[in-house]
């Protein structure tokens, strides 16, 4: 059975998982939705090479999702609540994937009223080139987890059978979250406020002595384990040559998800009664920076 596959949200992820799933995609714009067409679809590039697939782009506002069988939101956390309407014409019955980063949005998701809400993160690298076209940079994998309800077993087998762009299944969401919360909350920040790529937090002495400091508080906030630091520095070896999605807001003069992810872990400090200190610190420099050009 062929499944009916929705993206909300046409940046680099939104991109990439409508292209490599063949899924009709939601802009933000007319205009892009515009050039999705003429274009005849999404274009993936990976390694230099270029995949075009046929892929139908509609504006949001004008979306009708009734016949879909999941809708995946690769939009940012803040960005979920100007899309309540919007989500509230998609069927109750129709299940929903959320890839959003931190875990700020878990309390909105409590007030929508879909039968099956799944939640997860993205593994992978990507870099809009346009607004039609995506670099896919790292492979990686979606790992995903019910947050509420159950998935249909034929669209879990679906999912679970995509073998060159794997999706995983995690049983405890709270967990999954929290593994990628660790990796977002240092790396993303850090970079940012540095200005450099990944691989620089391990490979310059100066970067690695705040990032294995910094690492190991919000480590013990979220109560990881012993291989926190191991699993962090894997992950900026991997993605070296990279930039933090939001070292790239920063320096695209946007709005980043500083509060969903890097705001989550001070609020948990504070419930748990913890020093949080470097992260309160660099909080305050990213909301600064964004202060700088976000008049």
């Amino acid at each position: 059975m062929a499944y009916r596959i929705g993206v909300v949200g046409a940046g680099a992820l939104g991109l990439l998982y409508a292209g490599l799933l063949g899924a009709k995609v939601y802009t933000r714009t007319v205009e892009q939705a515009d050039l999705i067409g003429v274009r005849g679809g999404v274009t993936v590039v990976q390694d230099g090479r270029e995949t075009r697939v046929a892929v139908q782009a509609v504006p949001v506002l004008e979306a009708d999702f009734e016949r879909l069988d999941l809708v995946v939101f690769t939009v940012k956390s803040y960005q979920l609540p100007d899309l309540a309407e919007v989500i509230r014409e998609i069927p109750m019955q129709t299940p929903l994937l959320f890839l959003q980063n931190g875990i700020g949005h878990l309390e909105w998701l409590e007030s929508l009223g879909h039968e099956t809400i799944l939640v997860g993160t993205c593994e992978h690298g990507a870099g809009k080139l346009d607004g039609a076209s995506v670099e896919w940079r790292g492979v990686g994998r979606t790992n995903w987890a019910v947050f509420r309800g159950n998935l249909e077993a034929g669209l879990r087998d679906f999912l679970m059978g995509q073998t060159g762009f794997p999706f995983v299944e995690k049983s405890d969401f709270e967990a999954m979250l929290y593994d990628k919360l660790l990796i977002n909350a240092v790396v993303n920040p850090l970079t940012a406020v540095l200005g450099v790529r990944n691989g620089a937090l391990i490979h310059n002495a100066f970067f690695y002595e705040v990032f294995e400091k910094f690492g190991r508080e919000v480590a013990d906030v979220l109560m990881r384990d012993e291989q926190w630091l191991e699993r962090l520095t894997a992950v900026c070896e991997a993605t070296a040559m990279n930039y933090s999605s939001m070292a790239t807001d920063v320096m695209e003069k946007r709005r980043t998800e500083i509060d969903s992810i890097l705001g989550a872990v001070i609020r948990l400090a504070k419930q748990q009664g913890k020093n949080a200190l470097i992260s309160e610190i660099l909080y305050a420099q990213v909301k600064g920076l964004e202060g700088e050009y976000l008049q």
